[in-house]
């Protein structure tokens, strides 16, 4: 079987379940009608020959009984097994020959509806099969039904004139027999006319039905290749993601730094496959070590894009005897060239001189980071400066502070404090700082644990909107 193809058939397993669940309902429906119509016999409202009448009031309860059976199953996995199908097809196929051989007057009415419903809740090749079965059944039918079935005067020729000059029916098989073959005696073969004019018309019109019907599920089968299509696609496009979200975390530094006097450590949680949040820590030299954070806007694969930029004019650009302004002043340059999507990106650049402590940063329109020891954080005082990414001069000034043995600055993106719950609340700057204040972390690591904690515990189910990144810097003092 064509690869293809057998996708369209497992398209249609997948909702087999729901397909069997209605074609149980559909069986109830046939139990019903078949009990309706045991009962017609049991009054004689339809006649049949006497000796067939003990056959009918078994006949029909085991018919009756065999319809109602799939609706037990319902609430079983029974339903969903490839097979269970065919067992409700056949069950509503018996009920129909049944009721054909004993009613063949009225066969009509009832091969169309197990041919439509067929085809409406499988697949075409079931559904043809189901075509095939039914005509060959009605042909059957049709002819046991002029030995056992109630008189059709159409099977017989027209009216039997009785021994009292009325026109009636024959009662018994016996004198079925014998009418057909004084018919055949008197040159009028009622098999063949039978067949011709009685079975033909009827075979066009199921056959009519079940071209509406397959044409219909056809369609089907074209809506489903839509569908596979686009979800071939969609495969695709995540496997390429996921490969983009891969280069782009391997690119990002994953171990923390634990040297020197120093300790850093960072992580980003993209909100889709892939983000515009970077972050890096890269050591300028022996004694100076630089950190950045960013964001950039927009999302998915065109951020990804404008992050890596980033990030690689900052490794190329972060050497020694330069400030934090300048580089960013380089990195800006190096972005703007080429930047049609008018994309920017806002930035902290810090760098940290491991003798002393001294911190000497500059801000590019980011967030301010917290700047805490022993219980007591705050947000630290500094320029706002202006993005990058915009102009092809950025504004950007340098600042300087001392950080104490044992101070940490934690830097992160908006990703956190504009963290949403499902009633639409953002996590803030305030909780933000609350939930470090009054704290001892034994190591930063332990710090970006508990405000993660936090702000699950805030948006508990409410989905991931923006890229969450933290990154914190630790000056412990030189021994």
């Amino acid at each position: 079987m064509p690869k293809r193809k057998q996708e369209y058939q497992q398209a249609y397993y997948n909702h087999e379940a729901d397909a069997n669940k209605y074609m149980s309902y559909v069986n109830g429906a046939a139990g019903i009608l078949s009990l309706v119509i045991w009962l017609l016999y049991v009054v004689r409202v339809f006649v049949i020959p006497e000796q067939f009448f003990v056959m009918v009031n078994i006949l029909f309860p085991i018919v009756a009984v065999l319809m109602f059976l799939p609706l037990f199953f319902l609430k079983t996995d029974m339903i969903r097994r490839p097979g269970y199908k065919y067992f409700i097809l056949f069950s509503l196929m018996a009920v129909i020959f049944a009721l054909n051989v004993f009613l063949p007057k009225h066969s009509l009415l009832f091969w169309p509806f197990v041919i439509l419903i067929a085809n409406h809740y499988y697949n075409p090749t079931i559904g043809r099969v189901v075509y095939a079965v039914s005509i060959l059944s009605m042909l059957c039918c049709i002819y046991l039904g002029m030995f056992f079935g109630e008189f059709d005067e159409n099977l017989f020729g027209g009216g039997v004139i009785l021994s009292d000059g009325t026109i009636g029916t024959v009662e018994t098989l016996e004198e079925r027999v014998a009418l057909l073959q004084d018919r055949i005696a008197h040159g009028d073969n009622r098999y063949v006319k039978v067949l011709i004019f009685y079975f033909f018309p009827r075979a066009a019109i199921v056959t009519l039905f079940f071209m509406v019907s397959n044409i219909l599920n056809q369609r089907t089968y074209r809506l489903l290749d839509d569908e596979i299509k686009v979800h071939d696609e969609q495969e695709k496009a995540k496997t390429e993601l996921n490969v983009a979200r891969d280069i782009q975390i391997n690119t990002l530094p994953t171990k923390a730094v634990l040297s020197d006097g120093v300790e850093i450590i960072g992580e980003l949680n993209a909100a889709k496959e892939v983000g515009g949040d970077l972050y890096d820590y890269v050591d300028i030299d022996k004694d100076h070590v630089a950190v950045l954070i960013g964001d950039v806007s927009g999302k998915g694969i065109p951020a990804a894009m404008f992050m890596m930029k980033t990030i690689t004019s900052f490794r190329d650009f972060a050497t020694a005897g330069k400030t934090p302004s300048q580089i960013l002043k380089d990195i800006n340059s190096s972005i703007v060239k080429g930047n049609k999507a008018a994309m920017f990106v806002t930035a902290f650049l810090a760098i940290l001189d491991k003798r002393d402590g001294t911190l000497k940063f500059a801000n590019a329109g980011h967030n301010p980071p917290i700047l805490g020891q022993g219980g007591k954080y705050d947000y630290l005082k500094c320029s706002s400066g202006l993005l990058l990414g915009c102009f092809d001069n950025a504004i950007v000034t340098d600042e300087e502070i001392v950080l104490k043995p044992g101070e940490s600055l934690t830097l992160y993106t908006d990703g956190v404090t504009e963290a949403r719950n499902a009633s639409g609340d953002f996590y803030g700057e305030k909780r933000f700082l609350s939930c470090l204040t009054g704290k001892q972390f034994d190591s930063m690591e332990h710090l970006h644990a508990t405000v993660k904690a936090d702000i699950a515990s805030f948006v508990l189910e409410a989905p991931q909107s923006d890229d969450i990144t933290l990154l914190s810097l630790k000056y412990q003092g030189k021994e």
